[in-house]
This record gives C-alpha cells, structure tokens and sequence, in this order.
C-alpha cells in the first residue's frame, strides 16, 4: 500500500515545515508495512523523521524530492532520517530522493544525513535495512553513518558530497554490501570502516577528491572486501588499513592520490592483488611510496600478500618507492610478507624494497 506524503497534510513547496506531516505517513504506513510517497518537491524537517519496520520511504528521484533540514538548526540531530535509538528496526529503506544538510545556514551541532543502528554496546541490532539510488550532501558532520548495530544492510547507487566528515561511515556494521556508490569531496574520507565492521564488500564505487582517504578500514574492522573500485584525487591515501585483519584489496584503481597509493600499518593476513596503482604522492615528489607495509605503534604488518599488481610512477610528481615493505621498529617487525608478480617502474629512488623478516619475493618486474 502507498501513503502519500501531502495526504497527511506535507506541501513540499521548500517553505513550510513538513517534519510532522510526512513522520504521520511513516506511522501510518508501519501499522501494516507499505511504502510512503514523498512527490517532486522540497520538503523543510525540523527533526528527524523515524524509519520504522517494514516502511519503504520513497521520493521520485535524486534532485527531485529533497528533505532539507531548516535553516539555523544550529543543534544536533543524528540523521535526518534514522531508525528509532534502543530498539531493532526491520526491513526498512529509503529510496530515491535527497537528504540536504544544509551545511551553509547553520552554525553549530553534530548533524547526520542517515542514521541506523540501535545503540552503542547494546545486543539488539538493526537488520535488513537498504538505501537505493539517495543523495546526502552538506551535512556538518556525517552522510551515511550505519552504526551500532546493523546486520545485513544494503546501499546500491548511493552519492555523498561536502560532507563536513566522511561521506560514509559503517561504524559496527555486520555484512553489508555497498554497491555503485560515489562519495567525493567530502571534509574527511570517502568511506570508513570502523568498530569492528565485519564481512563488509564495497565494489564498483568511487571516492575522489575527498580531504582524507578514499577509502579507510581502521579500529578492528575485518574480512571487508574493497574491489573494483576507484581512490582518486584524494588528499589523503588512496585505501589505508590500519590495525585490521582479512581484508582483501583487489582488483582497484588507485590514482592521483596525494600521499600513499594503498597503505598497510599493522595489518594482518591482509591480500593487495590485481591494483593498477598509479601517480600517487602528488603532495610532494620523492616523498611517499604507491604500495606501502609498515607498523603502526602497536602492530606490524604480517602475513600479507601483495600480487599482481601493475604499479605505474610517472608524471612530474613522482613517489619515492614502488613498493615498499619497512623492517618496522623495536619488537614490531613485518614478518612473513609476500610479494608476487607485480609489475613496478618508474619510482625515483627504487621500485621495490622489502625489509621485513621471513619475506617471499617471486616473479616482480
């Protein structure tokens, strides 16, 4: 069953405050499950609008139905729209419209796109919640931000831009598949995982321009998945692991980021294969390598294949190694690392140096 929004009163004239008319259509779509209709329009909220179980929440299209929150804000709101706080909510979606911060009318508070998750330390999890084909841009702080906890959660065709954080961030989120999406120029990075974030597959989707990393995996977060993307223009690194075990990085293109190409620091049983890893370290010349493994201050990197991969240094910025494993410091060593079949070439000080203990090197060009 479909509940329009403007047939419990919403007008969409980008004017008049819609928060409550369009949150009545979610409850009344929630009493049986349905879909609730948000036409062309733009739609001013004051506060969040609640996703609740079995609701699809629809517009007609990116840039067509847009929910703006209202000029001078000014305090928090942890998604525009979002799952409730403290209970699990089931089968929801958002769908074809965008979510409009706001950015430049307001001055202070902590402001979310979309929101989902129960709350930080409890048992109980959201579970099979989607967005398709959604826009977030210029919020202060968050775009996507699924946290604590999702299960089995779905973005397919999804965009973030000018974002005052990362475009998106899966903060305690198990499986999820994320899909066609872009994030750029956005304050920090373009996607991040964090707090233990498991069984997480990104492909085909895009970060550039973004003022930190492409692509982050950090805090515990394992067994993601990161292929047939692309990390370009980014100031940062173009995908950086940090402390974080069984991921695989493959099959990417890794370009023209500003300072390391793909970055292991105490990483574990970590795969880099099939990349075309090209032109990074455009902060500085002979500063930054294309593929490195390091320690970070508690871990060194260990276990970790990087394979096949075509590794490209041109261009009038060049970076100082190809590839590069560190022999890491005090009793953090890099250990058993292996380096198979890829093809390096034009870095300004060598194109390959590994340093580490027990490492295997075969077949590199």
């Amino acid at each position: 069953m479909i509940y329009n929004v403007k047939d419990y009163g919403a007008v969409g004239n980008g004017r008049v405050d819609d928060t409550v008319a369009i949150q009545l259509a979610v409850n009344a779509a929630a009493q049986t499950g349905g879909t609730v209709l948000a036409p062309r329009g733009t739609y001013l909220l004051s506060a969040s609008i609640l996703l609740l179980d079995r609701v699809t929440l629809t517009g007609q299209g990116m840039g067509q139905t847009i929910f703006k929150l209202v000029d001078n804000y000014n305090q928090s709101i942890v998604g525009l729209v979002r799952t409730p706080f403290g209970r699990g909510t089931h089968y929801a979606s958002l769908r074809d419209l965008t979510l409009d911060g706001n950015r430049d009318n307001q001055t202070a508070g902590q402001q979310v796109g979309f929101y989902c998750g129960v709350a930080p330390g409890q048992t109980l999890s959201d579970y099979d919640i989607a967005a398709y084909r959604v826009e977030i841009h210029h919020f202060r702080d968050y775009g996507f931000d699924p946290h604590e906890v999702v299960t089995r959660l779905t973005l397919t065709d999804c965009i973030a831009h000018h974002n005052g954080l990362d475009g998106f961030t899966f903060d305690g989120v198990q499986t999820a598949i994320v899909r066609g999406c872009q994030s750029f120029l956005n304050d920090r990075h373009g996607f991040n995982l964090v707090t233990n974030s498991a069984a997480c597959l990104i492909s085909q989707s895009l970060a550039y321009e973004n003022g930190g990393n492409g692509f982050t995996i950090q805090n515990g977060s394992h067994a993601a998945q990161i292929s047939s993307c692309e990390a370009r223009g980014n100031r940062g690194d173009g995908i950086y692991c940090v402390e974080v075990d069984q991921n695989t990085i493959f099959n990417n293109l890794v370009m023209a980021n500003g300072q390391y190409g793909i970055r292991l620091r105490g990483a574990a049983q970590t795969t880099i294969m099939g990349n075309l890893v090209r032109g990074n370290s455009q902060q500085e010349n002979n500063r930054y390598t294309e593929i490195l493994l390091d320690d970070s201050p508690a871990r060194a990197s260990t276990d970790c294949m990087v394979a096949s991969n075509n590794v490209i240094c041109d261009g009038a910025i060049r970076s100082q190694y190809g590839i590069q494993e560190t022999a890491g410091t005090g009793d953090l060593l890099q250990t058993r690392n292996a380096f198979l079949a890829n093809r390096v070439m034009g870095a300004v000080t060598t194109n390959l140096l590994v340093s580490g203990r027990s490492t295997m090197l075969d077949g590199n060009l």
